[in-house]
């Protein structure tokens, strides 16, 4: 294990574990100042992040830091060196200075990017050797063309109902419960393309290759219905004599137990074996799915006799295990009939999806990552395609290593290979920072076992090394502890390959952490069917004409937001104490920040807010547009503009600029002819006492 300061030595690979708020950015930017102060020309260092707000950061980062150093005097520069740990010597002293001005001038800087515009760069290179189409464009809204490609999938389903497509969809419609379900279903598929591409990579039939792979996993060779060869006479004949034992003994379940039996064997006698063994196991098995408890009895040895007693409850076990079998093959059987629809059906999907933007000269983010991964891994052109981008790269540094998929390591490896195999010509190098406990991206395919996976394989091949950054230069202690407990704690614990407690430097500073119970339905506040509405009588249909639709509604984030806003009141109104920098000072509003795990709720907590009073800053893009005020002031500015939009101008003469009422907007539109504008002209002639004045808001 090395120092956060060793780890930025670029004459070293090093991979970083850094935890929130530990200075990771700083320490990656910090490597790439290193790189830049002892020399290495700037287009040989590749930085990579997933988003383009972090990578904006970053280079926002470097920038400033650069500017920094151009406007130090000797001895802070000096000090600013020795902060990052590089050569203090008249060249290092001189390229630190001269840097800003230089990288200001210069034609290829250092790459700061995301992985998909990294993917993108090398596509828009070797368009021919990718197999894409030259000058492609990338789609970064897939829903519309999802939507298109359902059609087409509906379509062939329709024309041919009998096709493998038209069947897929049956089993898939009865399974899910309907249209809207499958449809889920299946863009789920869509979403995780990149998986059934990897898992059937080289494949002319790939649905058949999953399929034979499946059957394999099961253990299924022959796809026919088991029941239908279960009932064999010695089968027919063990059952007949244990609804005898049971006549013996006719308890009220026994009698029911024997009917049924009974009707099992009409059942098998007419050749219908699957709800013959429907029936059966109920016979031998509870609702839940446990064997029913069936053990000797005095009352039973009575009636049976213990020959017939021990018979009883031996063909019972017997029946018990055989018939649990049995369901577990038909489970398994039907796991891959359902697989199989799936499979077939997605990738219909997933055909007509990538057609659509094939004949669109079109490429999404999956697009990018796969036809990269491919390119960089095919033998034809690989060695030439990392050739070409070899003579570029010296120094790869990745940035939030936990949210990388499968893929994106892929398509990295080769780039790791042969960086590992010329390092003995020149100086090269790769440095990774990451943290398990951030990993956020499980949507986008991200694995953070990966980042484990990427140490020791820099570890292996280019001797990289270690270094942990668990000490906070932004949490308080409570906040610190909490994050101790949580993920010390199982099972969060298994899925951390390493965690190292962690610390912060602010070992004074106030922090509370609160854990709010889990918030539930009040069954009382809303209903939960028709029949409990007033005016649908019991038993009948709903008449929704006069009869409302009573919706159970989940309220938990209501109670949840709710809540959250009484503790921020309670904060704030006790003046409750921080401190800031050096001083003490009373909590204040921008001093909070509500963190959601999906923006989708963030309406939930808004309005709770905007109840209890308390300002806030929004989340959702466009919040200010649709405010009622600046809407009013872009249907001025449109009326303004084109005097005869109408509408515009009556949302313009209802707003408080001219405060209009109802009935002069009726009078308005009673006019039968002309534009509203010259209507109101008119109205105004005819009483010249009641022009709208404007008046100051």
């Amino acid at each position: 294990m090395t120092t956060s300061l060793a780890a930025i030595d670029p004459q070293l690979s090093a991979t970083v574990s850094a935890s929130a708020g530990t200075g990771k950015t700083w320490l990656l930017v910090s490597r790439i100042l290193r790189l830049l102060i002892e020399g290495e020309k700037p287009e040989t260092i590749l930085a990579i992040t997933f988003t383009r707000k972090a990578a904006a950061e970053m280079q926002t980062r470097l920038n400033e830091r650069l500017l920094q150093l151009a406007r130090c005097d000797d001895a802070e520069l000096e000090q600013q060196l020795k902060t990052i740990a590089a050569p203090i010597n008249n060249t290092s002293l001189l390229n630190a200075k001269t840097l800003y001005e230089r990288l200001l001038f210069e034609a290829l800087p250092p790459r700061i990017t995301t992985f998909h515009a990294f993917c993108q760069d090398i596509l828009k290179r070797f368009p021919f050797e990718a197999n894409v189409p030259p000058g492609f464009e990338l789609l970064e809204q897939t829903a519309e063309l999802e939507t298109e490609a359902w059609d087409l999938l509906v379509r062939e389903a329709t024309r041919e109902p009998d096709g493998s497509a038209g069947r897929a969809l049956e089993i898939l419609f009865d399974y899910c419960g309907g249209l809207s379900n499958t449809e889920s279903a299946l863009h789920s598929f869509l979403r995780h393309r990149s998986d059934w591409w990897a898992f059937t990579i080289g494949q002319s039939d790939r649905v058949g290759f999953a399929v034979a792979r499946l059957k394999a996993q099961l253990g299924v060779a022959d796809e026919a219905d088991p029941a239908g060869s279960f009932f064999t006479p010695d089968i027919q004949a063990q059952l007949a004599e244990f609804a005898a034992l049971l006549a013996m003994h006719p308890t009220a379940d026994n009698r029911g137990h024997h009917n049924a039996l009974a009707t099992v064997a009409q059942l098998i006698g007419a050749a219908n074996p699957v709800h013959a063994l429907d029936l059966l196991s109920g016979v031998f098995f509870t609702q839940s799915g446990a064997a029913r408890a069936r053990s000797s009895k005095q009352t039973q040895i009575k009636s049976m006799g213990e020959a017939g007693d021990a018979r009883f409850v031996e063909l019972h076990e017997w029946f018990c295990k055989r018939i649990a079998q049995l369901r577990e093959q038909r489970a398994r059987l039907n796991t891959l009939t359902l697989s199989r629809a799936w499979y077939d059906a997605g990738h219909r999907l997933l055909t007509h999806y990538q057609q659509i933007k094939t004949e669109r000269r079109l490429l999404d983010f999956s697009d990018l990552e796969w036809n990269a991964y491919q390119l960089l891994n095919n033998e034809s052109n690989a060695l030439w395609v990392q050739y070409k981008l070899d003579a570029r790269i010296n120094h790869i540094l990745i940035d939030e290593f936990q949210d990388t998929n499968p893929t994106q390591w892929q398509l990295l490896l080769p780039l790791l290979e042969e960086l590992a195999s010329s390092r003995a010509d020149r100086q090269r190098s790769v440095f990774l920072v990451g943290d398990s406990k951030q990993s956020i991206y499980r949507f986008r395919r991200a694995q953070p076992k990966l980042f484990d996976i990427a140490q020791h394989w820099l570890s292996d091949h280019l001797d990289a090394q270690a270094a942990t950054l668990d000490t906070s230069r932004r949490s308080a202690p409570a906040i610190i502890d909490f994050v101790n407990i949580v993920f010390n704690h199982e099972p969060l614990r298994r899925h951390i390959v390493h965690f190292d407690f962690h610390r912060t430097v602010h070992s004074r500073l106030w922090g509370e952490v609160e854990v709010f119970p889990l918030f539930k339905n009040d069954p009382g506040n809303s209903a939960t069917d028709i029949e409990s509405n007033p005016d649908v009588a019991a038993g009948s249909l709903r008449n929704p004409l006069t009869a409302a639709r009573m919706i159970d509604e989940d309220k938990r984030r209501n109670g949840e937001a709710q809540s959250i806003a009484a503790k921020i009141f309670t904060l704030i109104n006790s003046r409750t104490v921080i401190a800031d920098g050096s001083q003490l000072r009373a909590l204040r509003y921008d001093d909070i920040i509500i963190l959601l795990k999906y923006r989708t709720h963030a309406a939930f907590y808004e309005t709770a807010l905007m109840k209890a009073g308390i300002p806030y800053s929004g989340i959702e893009k466009g919040t200010l547009l649709e405010t009622l005020e600046i809407r009013d002031i872009a249907a001025l500015l449109e009326t303004l503009i084109t005097p005869f939009n109408n509408l515009a101008l009556a949302q313009t003469l209802k707003s408080p600029i001219f405060d209009l009422t109802d009935a002069d907007l009726m009078s308005l539109a009673s006019i039968k002819d002309n534009h509203w504008l010259t209507r109101l002209a008119l109205l105004a002639d005819q009483h010249p006492g009641n022009k709208p004045v404007a008046r100051a808001v």
